[in-house]
């Protein structure tokens, strides 16, 4: 029986039992546990802190409040209205009160309004700590962290209204077991930020737990009750109470243990004050379970359990799930620390170093190009925040500065909060400075750059280019404190500089002056009229919709699918905010584009939505270089009409000025499949000599130089690139690719191996290292095959979009050719995005000679069917 299914059973037997006799107890548990050792013991525990608990309370606190509940003529509150929120339905009740859902009647909106007990809120101290903690967390202004909208008491009834989060707990998520790792680690990272926002307004929750974790439908974190776990019923140190399921503890002023077994740290279950230091312990506690599915300090009673917390260590994380990177490991050994000070000085530091743990993971684990980075969808708009024409007045003395580099921002506040700031500045930076008098050096090429200590004059060098933009932001209670300097490469001389201190909202003025400033001040480029036009266009002028833009922009570069309906949904709110903000449509296509092109949302509806956008941002302004980028990718992946695709590519490439890598590739894509592998090559050269950093480049160049049949070439680069990022999988895989062709199938295999341990995915480990020769490569690819067709039916079976195409690319690959085409007729259906590559991918090449294939082929309209 599980913990799940078994507290129900204790809670029902631990009540019954206090109403016996105490010489009777013994005899009532013998029939009522009908022989469960594990129920009698829980039972049995919490009856020892029932009468530990003696001369201070009857009966424990949170019972008491129970009865309180029960017996409360109040409770009928459904319809009746409660400081400005009218009561609609019942959520949930516990022992601290019940929550409700509720309408605010003045701002209309729904809310959660929590009532509390009345032998708690009744309670005149009770009460003024409550309200005074609940102000407290009602300052924290942290999307990870659940909105207080108002305290308060009327009629005797104490109520808190909150944020209405739609969405699981952790605890329900965790309920299926270890997530999977970018969940898991994303998910981290959120909390974490959530936490040390929390610490750094002087707020310790005291009671995380997974419980008390949210997780909305498009993946955003939510953290609830910060700052109002404290109770201050009386009792004694070291005297726990709580609710029979979960052992309360946490320690108030008056020496009572407050917080929950199993994710206390050892200081709170020795009875000792819980601070920011017992919060990352917790946190800890949390991590490790979404990594392995198991509690880390689980025992078969809650005494034993806080020993095991106070006196032992988790089993290692490793052994549970080694697929879990060293870094994630080592930041787990540090939080677990048994002594306080042995553990993160803030958790600032923590939430950073989470981070870039993620971060780097992530980086690793691209075992191919994303759809964006693929086809360029929505990848670098725009940055435009100027309202109106400007005035551009120049200096004199043109400094001869014709190339430069705007390195990513630093972030001097070390917060996921401040990170979107940075990265937004930095691309509005590259992006408004794209003129044609100037070369400015493209995102992919300086994000190489990110998080590293940077000498502009080396790196200048590096990248050729005459001068380098470097600055910081950083966010304070006054608002913004963002610094910038361009530097000459060739001098090393400081040619211009500035600080801003501005309120939060003038982000979108900074942009245009941090432009403006480098042009006039820095650079003294003589300026032509299409310079200015360009300089000058305008995006928005609105500050909460540029904020909400560059949040967008920052959810859409995890390239992943709660990144990607994050972003949706922000740039819902900001077109809404500013419905003449033609980069904001633009951006917004691409969301659905690329939903629809990896598969998380059906394209017929998908591109639907990216056709209408792009359609809007082009009606306000016809140069807008992503919204032709989203149409050539709707004609393309869409329409099937190639000539029009490659129309709106070329309007796309002459409105940047100077093209993006992604652009390029995009563009590629289309004419590798469509039948024209030399002018993907060249296409992908280009990309390549405008970002000779970007890894991923050089792999696309290697894979159309294999398109194009020169095998040594390609296997050149993939070979290069195993050396110079040996974390980075893909290129491995290009090679595996390379060696099968040549028929060299044990380095084939050894190459796949390799990759696979770069992924970091331990799934085939032991055939890998057992397979031999083709009959082995082949069996790699099968069982390959079969987890992708596991990975596709889990995903449907938990309610999720799966396109047809992919349960037919996998039984292909399978080699089932009857398997694979029952699924034909729902994928055009559903307009599925990968049928223009049917020509190009080699999971079809044992299929190619079948009528039904070949008629696929035609419907498509691809050139030469």
């Amino acid at each position: 029986m599980t913990s799940q299914h078994r507290w129900p059973r204790v809670e029902r037997i631990y009540h019954e039992a206090l109403e016996q006799p105490a010489a009777d107890r013994a005899a009532f548990l013998e029939r009522a546990c009908a022989g469960d050792a594990t129920v009698r013991r829980e039972v049995e525990s919490l009856l020892e802190y029932e009468t530990a608990a003696g001369g201070f309370l009857e009966r424990p606190a949170l019972e008491e409040a129970a009865k309180a509940l029960a017996a409360d003529p109040r409770r009928d509150l459904i319809d009746r209205q409660i400081g400005g929120y009218r009561i609609v339905t019942l959520i949930g009740c516990g022992g601290m009160g019940e929550v409700y859902r509720a309408r605010d009647v003045r701002l209309e909106r729904d809310v959660a309004v929590k009532v509390m007990a009345e032998a708690l809120g009744g309670d005149p101290a009770y009460l003024r700590r409550f309200e005074e903690e609940a102000r407290s967390a009602s300052g924290l202004n942290h999307p990870n962290i659940v909105t207080i909208y108002g305290v308060g008491e009327q009629q005797g009834i104490a109520y808190i209204a909150m944020e209405l989060v739609h969405g699981r707990t952790l605890r329900d998520m965790l309920a299926e077991g270890a997530m999977a790792l970018p969940l898991a680690f994303d998910l981290s990272v959120q909390l974490a930020e959530a936490l040390a926002a929390a610490h750094a307004a002087g707020i310790v929750h005291r009671d995380l737990k997974p419980d008390n974790v949210m997780v909305t439908t498009d993946g955003l974190l939510k953290v609830l009750d910060f700052g109002i776990a404290r109770r201050d019923r009386a009792l004694p140190s070291g005297v726990p109470t709580g609710t029979p399921c979960e052992m309360q503890t946490g320690v108030t002023s008056d020496g009572a243990i407050l917080g929950t077994a199993g994710y206390m740290s050892p200081e709170q279950a020795a009875g000792r004050a819980a601070d920011r230091a017992s919060d990352q312990f917790s946190f800890a506690a949390i991590l490790y379970e979404l990594l392995t599915g198991r509690r880390a300090f689980e025992r078969h009673t809650a005494l034993d359990t806080i020993a095991a917390i106070i006196n032992e260590e988790p089993t290692p994380v490793e052994q549970l799930n080694a697929s879990v990177p060293l870094p994630f490991r080592r930041i787990l050994l540090r939080a677990f620390g048994k002594d306080p000070a042995s553990r993160y000085p803030n958790t600032r530091e923590l939430a950073a170093e989470l981070r870039r743990a993620r971060d780097d993971w992530n980086r690793a684990q691209a075992g191919g190009l994303t759809r964006r980075q693929a086809i360029g969808i929505g990848v670098a708009a725009t940055v435009a925040v100027l309202s109106g024409a400007v005035g551009w007045t120049l200096h004199s003395r043109d400094t001869n500065i014709r190339s430069i580099a705007v390195l990513p921002f630093v972030n001097g506040t070390q917060d996921e909060q401040t990170e979107y700031l940075c990265d937004g500045i930095t691309e509005g930076l590259i992006h408004r400075l794209s003129i044609p008098s100037l070369k400015i050096m493209a995102r992919s090429t300086v994000f190489n750059f990110k998080g590293q200590a940077i000498d502009p004059v080396k790196v200048g060098r590096q990248l050729n280019v005459d001068a380098v933009v470097t600055g910081s932001v950083r966010q304070g209670s006054t608002g913004l404190h963002i610094t910038a300097e361009l530097v000459e490469v060739a001098s090393g001389a400081r040619l211009w500089g500035r600080t801003f201190d501005r309120g939060a909202a003038d982000a979108v003025v900074i942009q245009q002056e941090l432009v403006r400033a480098i042009v006039e001040d820095g650079v003294r480029v003589q300026l032509s009229a299409a310079d200015q036009r360009r300089l000058a266009r305008q995006g928005t002028s609105d500050p909460v919709a540029y904020d909400l833009y560059l949040r967008a922009l920052h959810f859409f570069r995890r390239d992943t699918e709660a990144g990607y309906l994050s972003a949706q949904d922000l740039l819902h709110r900001a077109v809404a905010k500013d419905p003449t903000f033609a980069d904001g449509y633009a951006v917004l296509a691409g969301t659905y584009a690329v939903l629809a092109i990896d598969g998380y949302m059906r394209p017929n509806q998908a591109w639907a939505e990216t056709i209408s956008n792009s359609q809007r941002a082009l009606a306000l302004d016809r140069e807008q270089p992503e919204a032709h980028a989203e149409l050539a990718s709707s004609l393309f992946f869409f329409n099937w009409d190639w000539e029009s695709a490659e129309r709106e590519w070329e309007a796309a490439r002459q409105a940047r000025g100077q093209f993006e890598p992604d652009f390029l590739i995009g563009y590629a894509l289309e004419q590798w499949a469509t039948g024209h592998p030399q002018r993907a090559l060249d296409l992908a050269r280009q990309a390549r000599a405008i970002d000779p950093l970007g890894p991923m480049w050089a792999l696309r160049q290697a894979d159309f130089l294999l398109a194009n049949q020169n095998v040594t070439e390609a296997a050149a680069i993939y070979d290069t690139l195993t050396r110079e990022a040996p974390s980075d999988p893909r290129a491995y895989f290009g090679l595996a690719e390379v060696r099968r062709r040549q028929g060299r199938y044990d380095q084939a295999i050894a190459s796949q191996s390799a990759g696979h341990a770069a992924a970091g995915n331990p799934a085939l480990r032991q055939l890998l290292a057992t397979a031999r020769g083709e009959d082995g490569f082949r069996r790699v690819e099968r069982v390959t095959a079969q987890l992708q067709l596991d990975e596709l039916r889990a995903r449907a079976a938990e309610g999720g979009y799966v396109s047809p195409l992919d349960f037919a690319r996998t039984y292909a690959q399978l080699g089932d050719k009857t398997r694979a085409f029952s699924y034909f007729p729902a994928a055009f259906d559903d307009r599925a995005s990968g049928l223009v590559f049917l020509n190009v991918d080699r999971v079809w090449d044992g299929c190619r000679d079948d009528p039904v294939f070949r008629a696929a082929v035609r419907r498509v309209r691809l050139p030469g069917s």
